[in-house]
């Protein structure tokens, strides 16, 4: 499970950058909003945030935060692979005129019981450093793998096959990388991991709107218990839907050789109530909102539903969705499912208010699930948390933000 995400001189983060989805002792006796991972070596489990919603005035360096995340993501995944000349493309420095333009980015994260800090710093065509430790029975840290430019060491050099890779290797390829597929022995659980940990998803990346449905339509042909979970969604959120169909088109001589998960079918297509019957509505003429539901279904489902930590990173969650709707979908998943079993993080950036409108110990969001993103004259970004500010939870957070006692708001110039 993921316990921080963490950079520093990305995009407009020229300064260090921490989100934290481990616990505060703000509200100790609720479970609302909490998982709780086994930490071998400890009696008591670790109380981890569900979710975390960022907020802030646009420009403010909330979709940086997922691009961070979809930056790191990138480089586990890739960099092994990447051609010897090839640019590292996460590379994002703060901007012109700064002392360094070295990039870096970790998270630290628990798997199979432990937990393991991994952090890398990079230019635009090397990485300069990379760090993997685990924390021993202890508490004390343990260095599996140091890299400084191309020197190396750690615990992981008495393994054979991971020596023979320190001995040449890329400057633009991670150790980690490489080791997950040359010595998987050593690295593979955690590159699956932390792979499945920074998975993001961005507006600007991959525009939903260009989402067939098929995606799902596949997923509930194939998954009885999807579909009866996203059927009973939307009926509850009154579409007036009464069933999903899969309209395929037909495989030309080239598509019928390919493997029916690399086939795209054309669209999904709603069944509606009406007064004579079900009647079918085109994909296309189904409202913003429906469309957006659907296309978030699949993920949804997948972060309730898991039995291995997964986290995602989403970018303004909840366009196209009314208000109403969009807090019963945080609402389920932060603490309406039991927390027993619970594996999936939600991260994600969002203006919608409506979710801290309550007294805090009855918010959708605990006080530590809420950050908030701002920017200051020179440019400069900066993330911190609700849970940051010594209050009481009686307070209304909705109206308390919007007062600006917390700052992240946008300061309007009127034109007139």
């Amino acid at each position: 499970m993921l316990i921080e995400f963490y950079g520093q001189n990305f995009g407009c983060f020229r300064d260090e950058f921490r989100l934290s989805m481990l616990a505060s002792d703000i509200d100790p006796n609720s479970n609302r909003g909490i998982l709780e991972v086994a930490v071998k070596g400890d009696d008591q489990p670790l109380r981890l945030l569900r979710a975390a919603a960022i907020y802030g005035p646009n420009a403010s360096g909330k979709s940086t935060v997922i691009r961070a995340a979809s930056a790191l993501h990138y480089l586990i995944s890739e960099s092994a692979v990447t051609n010897s000349d090839a640019p590292l493309e996460p590379h994002e420095p703060f901007g012109p005129g700064e002392k360094s333009d070295v990039v870096r980015l970790g998270l630290k994260a628990v798997v199979d019981g432990c937990v393991y800090d991994y952090e890398v710093h990079f230019d635009h065509a090397h990485f300069v450093f990379e760090r993997l430790t685990r924390l021993n029975a202890e508490g004390k840290p343990e260095q599996l793998l140091s890299r400084e430019g191309q020197k190396v060491s750690g615990q992981w050099m008495e393994n054979e096959q991971f020596r023979l890779i320190s001995k040449d290797f890329r400057p633009n390829a991670l150790l980690l990388s490489l080791a997950d597929r040359f010595a998987p022995s050593l690295a593979e659980d955690k590159v699956v991991a932390f792979r499945s940990l920074l998975r993001s998803s961005s507006l600007n990346d991959t525009p939903w709107r260009f989402e067939t449905g098929g995606t799902a339509a596949r997923r509930a042909k194939k998954d009885e218990q999807f579909r009866y979970w996203l059927m009973a969604r939307l009926k509850s959120a009154d579409l007036g839907i009464a069933d999903i169909e899969l309209t395929e088109e037909n495989r030309s001589a080239v598509a019928a050789d390919l493997p029916e998960e690399l086939f795209m079918p054309s669209e999904m297509a709603l069944m509606h109530h009406g007064k004579q019957g079900h009647f079918h509505v085109p994909w296309h003429r189904e409202s913003a909102g429906t469309r957006r539901l659907i296309a978030l279904a699949p993920m949804l489902f997948d972060l309730r539903n898991t039995k291995q930590p997964l986290a995602r990173f989403i970018d303004e969650l909840h366009e196209s969705l009314h208000p109403t709707l969009f807090q019963e979908i945080i609402r389920e998943f932060n603490y309406q499912t039991p927390i027993a079993g619970v594996c999936g993080q939600l991260i994600f950036t969002t203006h919608e208010t409506l979710l801290m409108d309550a007294e805090a110990r009855e918010a959708i969001l605990r006080r530590d699930q809420i950050y908030f993103t701002e920017k200051a004259s020179d440019g400069a970004a900066r993330l911190y948390s609700l849970g940051d500010f010594k209050e009481r939870q009686n307070h209304n957070i909705r109206r308390r933000y919007l007062q600006g006692r917390y700052g992240a708001l946008p300061t309007v110039t009127p034109l007139f």
